[in-house]
């Protein structure tokens, strides 16, 4: 019996060009992901009232929930480094 491979190992990616706009890039996006949170919580409660007193969901917030944890994968997969890729404002929302 062969082992298994094990996950896939991802590939080594560059440094950027310019180490301290990049790192201040990363700055502003922890920022914008922390407020992103407060966000989420906020839809989250919104979410819940409206259910509550409407009885049905609220498909605009769902939504809008599901492209904002799109965008916080995103930036949690550009702050870890294991995407090079900016996530919005600099990419399109997902």
């Amino acid at each position: 019996m062969e082992p298994s491979p094990g996950p896939a190992v991802p590939q080594k990616l560059a440094l950027p060009p310019n180490l301290f706009s990049h790192a201040v890039v990363m700055f502003i996006i922890a920022v914008l992901l922390n407020l992103a949170q407060w966000i989420a919580w906020a839809c989250a409660v919104l979410q819940v009232l409206w259910m509550l007193f409407a009885r049905e969901r609220n498909s605009a917030l769902a939504d809008f929930g599901q492209g904002l944890g799109n965008w916080m994968a995103a930036t949690a997969r550009f702050l870890t480094g294991a995407s090079d890729q900016r996530p919005f404002p600099w990419n399109k929302w997902e």
